[in-house]
């Protein structure tokens, strides 16, 4: 959640504007130490315990808050919830790991950046916003007391940022598995297959109402009525409230005065360079790349010319075209010790006196130009700085004009037509409703669709998507129930239908691949007899698609792993079982590899330091277990299931 702070212009759109204005408060206002304090070792609603910190019922019925709101059955609630009880025991060990390794910001810590970062949104006209909208919000926009907010923000924080960068930064991706990616991306097969569609053989299942009845009842969670809710929905337009704003010549200069940071041309180098690449070498080509660089330049101090050199020898695919073009240069853009070594020319023309280190290779530099760092006059921002100042007082004016349709909607008891109408509002009445039928008219906002149906009936709830807010009131929903049999008879039977002719393709695609294994024939000539679809592909990639087949990778891993011919399957394929085998596998090209190469590095990153982060929680859990630091009172947790079960 930090990334939403690190926007430093004036302007915050105001979803963002809210979630830092939560976020802000609970740092200045309430956070306390040790956010995970013991419940006490004796409290019956420990379920567990991690280094002396409790997980609780209470924080089990926290992560199970949107499934009861979505209507899931107690039995699988119950399953839900001993997941739920893992992964918080895991969590409680990540913390401990990231406090004791310093990565778990400090209260001052986070309210001093907090004030630096968003003065305007915090403490406008030098004054402190006040706490109450803060805590309104955080009960109705996260269903969340500020203590389990403020708890969840530091976790985030600690584990999901600081502690995973420090397990993760030492993640490399070698150039063999880059190219492995590659193949596995653009290698292509042909496959010849034969499939059997459900639809072919459903003509052939005629069930009796007892079996109907039997199917209904083996399968009534299906058939389950869900919740229907009806809804009030208040909407605050982006442009609600806005008005025209008259700014001064005055409020310009002196916020100029005040923000000349944000006008200023930084110090800038124009440069070129030549790269001999080291990444991913060994010590011998490195040492070749050093000597290779050494000789280039003694061509250039010779009076060769830098551009043609650069287009000779550079292995920067990116500028090497362009003579070693970098363009513009600022500060915090490049490599450091590029960086450093660039802005210490001096001269123009002037060239690196050595070979320059980086974590790619060495590099001849070359300074083409410079400019010094200055700030843009007044005139040429003026209209800059004005749109600021009327967004920040439109925002300021469109905040008041959410609190007050708040708090009148809370006060009017759910009644939001009439607030609606006295602060010029849009306003929307539904009748109930189900998640799977969205009425018309409903605005196709997630946030807005879930806070519908995860909001407790009988309180005003303020949820936003993008620049809209809405304030809605959920009344008395009409509860979920299991369906009788006569209601959606016509369904089961065709659910039935489906099932058990997907149960015949089944079966006879498996004859039909036993006897082309078992009589060594031909695909063609067993797909005739079993009356089954046949073709061949053209060549297509793995997540490629053929004709009449469709997507490739419903077939698996061994349409490209075995290529000599085998038989395969039956694979399901939408409503079909599939039999193939692969005729022959058409490799890609390496030489096309470079432009996709970082892409792939990247993307392999990414994954690499996912899994190194999973089995870095595997082994803390595994080291705070064996050390006794975990303990789990399996008597509680499983009475605590049993009894979720039995209420709910």
């Amino acid at each position: 959640m930090l990334k939403l702070f690190q926007n430093q212009g004036k302007v915050l759109r105001w979803t963002m504007g809210v979630i830092l204005f939560l976020v802000a408060g609970s740092m200045v206002i309430t956070l306390v130490p040790n956010v995970f304090g013991p419940a006490g070792p004796g409290a019956p609603d420990v379920l567990a315990e991690v280094a002396g910190v409790a997980v609780t019922t209470g924080d089990v019925e926290l992560e199970l808050r949107e499934h009861r709101a979505n209507n899931v059955p107690p039995e699988a609630i119950s399953m839900l919830a001993g997941t739920a009880i893992d992964s918080l025991i895991t969590e409680r060990v990540l913390f401990s790991e990231a406090a004791a390794l310093g990565l778990v910001p400090s209260e001052e810590e986070l309210a001093q950046w907090i004030r630096e970062q968003l003065p305007d949104v915090l403490f406008p006209g030098g004054e402190y916003i006040g706490g109450d909208a803060y805590q309104r919000f955080v009960r109705q926009q996260f269903r969340r007391t500020v203590p389990e907010f403020e708890r969840d923000l530091l976790e985030q924080i600690a584990i999901g940022q600081n502690l995973r960068q420090l397990v993760t930064d030492s993640v490399r991706v070698t150039e063999e598995e880059v190219a492995k990616r590659y193949h596995e991306r653009n290698d292509a097969v042909q496959i010849e297959w034969a499939a059997i569609a459900a639809s072919s053989v459903a003509s052939e299942v005629s069930p009796t109402e007892e079996q109907l009845r039997e199917y209904f009842e083996s399968n009534k969670l299906r058939y389950r009525h869900p919740e229907r809710r009806p809804l009030q929905l208040m909407t605050i337009a982006p442009d609600s409230g806005a008005s025209d704003v008259e700014i001064s010549e005055a409020e310009v200069e002196l916020y100029y005065g005040q923000n000349e940071y944000r006008f200023e041309n930084p110090e800038r180098v124009k440069l070129r360079h030549i790269l001999f690449m080291t990444l991913e070498k060994t010590e011998e080509e490195q040492q070749q790349a050093l000597e290779d660089a050494e000789g280039v330049l003694a061509e250039l101090r010779a009076g060769g010319d830098f551009d043609a050199l650069a287009r000779e020898h550079s292995e920067d695919p990116g500028n090497a075209d362009k003579g070693g073009d970098l363009g513009w240069v600022s500060r915090g853009m490049m490599d450091p010790a590029f960086e450093e070594a660039g802005f210490a020319l001096q001269e123009v023309g002037e060239i690196s006196s050595a070979p320059v280190k980086s974590e790619f290779g060495y590099h001849l530099i070359r300074l083409d130009d410079r400019q010094a760092p200055s700030v843009k006059p007044l005139e040429e921002v003026r209209e800059v700085i004005v749109d600021d100042l009327r967004a920040e007082r439109s925002q300021g004016e469109r905040f008041a004009l959410i609190e007050r349709a708040m708090t009148a909607a809370e006060e009017s008891g759910g009644q939001l037509s009439q607030v609606a109408a006295d602060l010029g509002l849009g306003y929307q009445e539904f009748p109930p409703f189900g998640r799977d039928e969205i009425p018309d008219g409903l605005p196709r906002a997630t946030a807005l669709v879930e806070a519908v149906f995860q909001q407790l009936s009988g309180q005003v709830f303020t949820t936003a998507d993008q620049d809209t807010v809405y304030i809605g009131f959920v009344s008395e929903p009409v509860l979920a129930r299991d369906a009788e049999f006569e209601e959606v008879q016509g369904t089961v039977l065709r659910d039935f239908i489906d099932t058990e002719s997907a149960n015949i393709a089944r079966q006879r695609s498996d004859q039909l691949a036993q006897s082309v294994m078992d009589s060594g024939g031909s695909l063609a000539a067993a797909a005739a007899q079993y009356g089954a679809q046949r073709a061949t592909t053209d060549f297509v990639q793995r997540d490629g698609e053929a004709d009449d087949l469709g997507a490739v990778s419903a077939l698996g891993e061994e349409a490209f792993t075995k290529v000599n011919g085998e038989v395969q399957g039956p694979v399901a394929v939408g409503d079909r079982w599939v039999v193939f085998r692969t005729i022959e596998m058409r490799p890609a090209d390496e030489s096309l590899l470079g432009d996709s190469r970082e892409q792939l590095r990247q993307e392999l990153m990414q994954e690499k330091r996912a899994l190194v982060f999973e089995y870095f929680q595997q082994d803390k859990l595994r080291e705070y277990s064996d050390a006794g630091l975990v303990v789990r009172y399996s008597a509680r947790i499983q009475q605590y299931l049993q009894a979720m079960q039995r209420v709910i």
